[in-house]
């Protein structure tokens, strides 16, 4: 069985090169492909050249930046087809692997419970939490609309150069962190994006991991809905460890408070309205 670990560069390789390490130090037979979204600053070159030795590291350039949901799908697609990889892990190039033999822990996982799309106990570094599972921020198709009105509303203000004036409540609901996590493997949860194993059970039949039409923001909750009309098993498991360092490619950008949250608003409104869809599919979960 092939387990490959597709890692997302933006702009930052020292947390590239430290991620690809934390993979090296606890397993010595996956291979691991590097995409990098048009950095565009020299960082995959560092990349490359840190590991050019390594026949175990792939590195692909994309020509544009495809955000979140197209970045991964390029290297998962790479990894399903060119490295015919059995298990693909998807990860954000800040994560650091903490549990050891990692591989053989996830495939003993998988015998155990056939699951689909598993999610590790991911720790922040920001703040100690724990960010799986995840709640799932909205639970109907009217609470979508809203949302997606409301951040409408919010870019209006703030092309207008009113926002700072009226400061309205700019809340982003992203998911959040966990004190306290279950302490037993857990069924049909959403799971963070920023770290994800997915099995042959999903491998197998999907061409890609998530799904098309997002930039950036509700990945995990689009790929919950979708799993659930697949019937896919989405499993936790507090055993397997990861830490997130977040968001070090986001915030290497330079970017003006203004310019900071008409990103955010534009990408919510998209991401929104993809994720609008899935509540008109029927829900398979736990059939």
């Amino acid at each position: 069985m092939v387990f490959c670990y597709v890692i997302l560069h933006y702009r930052t390789d020292k947390d590239t090169v430290e991620c690809i390490n934390s993979i090296f130090n606890t397993d010595d037979k996956s291979f691991v492909v590097v995409v990098d979204n048009a950095s565009g600053n020299g960082s995959i070159e560092n990349v490359e050249n840190a590991f050019k030795d390594n026949e175990r590291v792939h590195i692909i350039k994309n020509s544009e930046n495809l955000g979140f949901a197209g970045g991964n799908n390029t290297g998962y697609q790479y990894a399903r087809k060119v490295l015919h990889a059995d298990y693909i892990a998807l990860s954000n190039n800040d994560i650091i692997i903490v549990s050891k033999d990692f591989p053989d822990r996830v495939r003993e996982l998988y015998d155990k419970t056939a699951f689909s799309v598993m999610g590790p106990d991911i720790v922040s570094l920001v703040d100690d939490g724990h960010q799986n599972p995840m709640e799932e921020s909205y639970h109907s198709a009217r609470e979508v609309k809203k949302e997606i009105s409301r951040y409408k509303m919010l870019l209006a203000i703030s092309k207008c150069g009113l926002y700072d004036l009226l400061k309205p409540n700019r809340k982003v609901r992203t998911g959040t962190t966990n004190k306290t996590v279950p302490d037993k493997i857990t069924y049909n949860v959403t799971l963070h994006g920023s770290f994800m194993v997915f099995s042959p059970a999903f491998v197998e039949h999907e061409e890609i991991a998530f799904r098309e039409g997002t930039f950036l923001y509700v990945e995990e909750a689009i790929l919950s809905r979708y799993c659930r009309t697949k019937d896919y098993k989405m499993v936790f498991d507090p055993e397997l460890c990861v830490h997130h360092k977040e968001d070090s490619s986001t915030n290497s950008l330079k970017l003006s408070n203004r310019e900071r949250r008409e990103f955010v608003f534009r990408n919510m409104i998209q991401s929104l309205s993809v994720y609008l869809k899935y509540f008109d599919q029927p829900d398979n979960a736990g059939r």
